[in-house]
């Protein structure tokens, strides 16, 4: 079973590994940087469901997939 963590610290994750990155990143290359971040698994659903509320205030879905900080 998939500890609960408390609220926003995979919202955390995401959005720093995807502002440190250039350019876009997939769900899977997502998913695995928030579990190294974390330091234990996060279920991708978490990740697909956190990306696709946000979007597109939040993140861009450059192609199937494929998602990136929007840029203000």
């Amino acid at each position: 079973m998939v500890p609960r963590r408390s609220p926003g610290v995979v919202r955390d994750a995401i959005t720093q590994y995807l502002k440190t990155i250039k350019g876009d990143a997939s769900i899977n290359e997502i998913h695995q940087a928030v579990c190294e971040a974390l330091d234990g698994e996060v279920p991708k659903s978490s990740i697909r469901s956190y990306l696709n509320l946000n979007t597109p205030d939040v993140f861009l879905r450059t192609e199937r997939g494929r998602y990136r900080m929007v840029r203000k």
